[in-house]
């Protein structure tokens, strides 16, 4: 629709049809072209009634359309990956295909894109250890420079700016350096503090967030980060390991106030980018597919055996905590390395992978195809969901655990630690279970985030020392 947003007055630009995915926008309001997904998984690129491609979606999109360039001659942006399985950004040529590279790097993938107010795409992000952005433009990538050059050592990021490009709201982070808004005036050469998101924080409050790699025993190589406790030496710590969600996600140097507040009440924190995490290729996150009790655990549970062997963990002071995912990650851990975590939290994690994900129905989705390639299995293949479910496995675990869940939470709903307590429970083990009333899965209100930190800190205490 087309809407005039002054009056309210709207008409009819393109009807859609039942198999319609994407509408593919000129960036001046004008349709050029769309994409349909038929029922087996495979989609169908039009250019006005000509249909120019087709692509299997089948646990994810091998292409993605992201837009046009802001150029004259403008050029349609697709996301793919190359021989390499890195995922860059490059033009489309059409009929054969992806053409030429706006941008690719040969060990990391484009993270995110850039657009203006009307949707063109302008520039990217992707992340090594940092999150860097780089635009098209010359002169937005000046303005991006500019900025690094005068926020050394932090994440900056454009957030928008005003119709003659003479003021730029910038938003900036690093490990030590809670993110800040900004107001930059180019001309001016002027940067104006605007606003903290943690205004009494200081950096003698944070820990030191360093790069800890490591090699998994089958040679892969692990990107992790260690939060280091302020105050104390690396030596012998009690220490939590704080696997990310997703799975496809990852951790990166940067202000991770879950990390900083563990950090602050004396723990040490390992965050692993595990196999099946994203931003290292697309063939490192199918290396964790099917493999969340086994390689995926493998990868964590080596890097604490490093943080061991190098004498910062104290082997016998070491929990595993997690969010979503990592709250998957961190009951399995508990239950396939019952031996190696004195305890374990889960926030909103998954248990029983069998009822998340099999309902009994035929229907056949692009997001449901995803999750049954991370599973390494069919939905109607119960046996291989429930070796990987926690739930299925109550008996083996050895290690008191903490389980948390909002009962608003649409994303993991709160049966699935409602299995976990029950089953922990019937096999005799110690575990608690805390309900946080009227919130969701991200934690959206301060009274119930405050809550959550309270009973970490008091579980930790118990269990691996203040």
């Amino acid at each position: 629709m087309r809407v005039n947003v002054t009056n309210g007055y709207a008409e009819m630009v393109l009807h859609g049809t039942d198999n319609e995915a994407q509408i593919l926008m000129d960036g001046h309001g004008h349709p050029i072209g769309r994409i349909d997904e038929d029922s087996n998984l495979h989609d169908h690129l039009f250019f006005g009634t000509r249909e120019v491609a087709e692509f299997d979606t089948h646990g994810g999109a091998s292409i993605s359309f992201e837009g046009i360039t802001a150029d004259k001659a403008p050029s349609l942006v697709v996301r793919s990956s190359d021989a390499k399985g890195m995922t860059g950004l490059y033009t489309w040529q059409s009929p054969g295909g992806v053409g030429a590279s706006l941008f690719a790097n040969p060990q990391y993938d484009v993270d995110d894109i850039r657009v203006d107010h009307s949707g063109h795409v302008i520039g990217l992000t992707y992340a090594d250890d940092r999150d860097h952005t780089h635009y098209f433009d010359p002169d937005m990538e000046k303005t991006q420079q500019q900025l690094e050059r005068a926020l050394p050592g932090l994440s900056v990021s454009i957030l928008s700016k005003d119709a003659t490009g003479a003021t730029f709201a910038v938003e900036a982070d690093g490990p030590k350096d809670p993110p800040t808004l900004y107001l930059y005036r180019p001309a001016a050469h002027q940067l104006a503090q605007v606003l903290l998101s943690y205004p009494n924080l200081t950096s003698a409050d944070l820990g030191e967030m360093k790069p800890y790699p490591y090699t998994a025993r089958d040679g892969l190589n692990i990107h992790a980060y260690l939060t280091l406790p302020p105050g104390k030496e690396a030596k012998n710590l009690p220490t939590v390991i704080l696997p990310h969600g997703g799975p496809e996600a990852r951790d990166k140097l940067r202000f991770d106030w879950l990390a900083q507040f563990l950090a602050s009440r004396g723990y040490a924190v390992l965050q692993p980018n595990f196999r099946g995490s994203s931003g290292y290729g697309w063939d490192f996150i199918k290396a964790g597919d099917g493999e969340w009790a086994k390689k995926v655990q493998y990868d964590v549970q080596d890097g604490v055996k490093k943080l061991i062997a190098d004498g910062i963990a104290d082997p016998k002071k070491t929990c595993i905590m997690g969010w979503s995912y990592g709250g998957y990650m961190a009951l399995a851990g508990a239950t396939f390395s019952p031996d190696l975590y004195a305890c374990a939290i889960s926030f909103a994690g998954m248990s029983d992978l069998t009822r998340a994900f099999y309902s009994g129905s035929s229907f056949e989705s692009q997001g449901l195809s995803i999750w049954e390639r991370r599973l390494g299995s069919s939905r109607s293949d119960t046996g291989k969901m429930n070796a990987q479910s926690p739930a299925r496995h109550a008996e083996m675990v050895k290690a008191p655990i903490l389980l948390m869940h909002s009962d608003k939470d649409v994303t993991v709903p709160i049966v699935q630690s409602q299995l976990e307590a029950d089953a922990l429970k019937s096999a005799g083990k110690d575990v608690q279970f805390v309900t946080m009333e009227g919130d969701d899965h991200q934690l959206s209100y301060a009274a119930t985030r405050i809550r959550m930190l309270q009973e970490t800190e008091k579980f930790l205490a118990a269990h691996i020392g203040k």
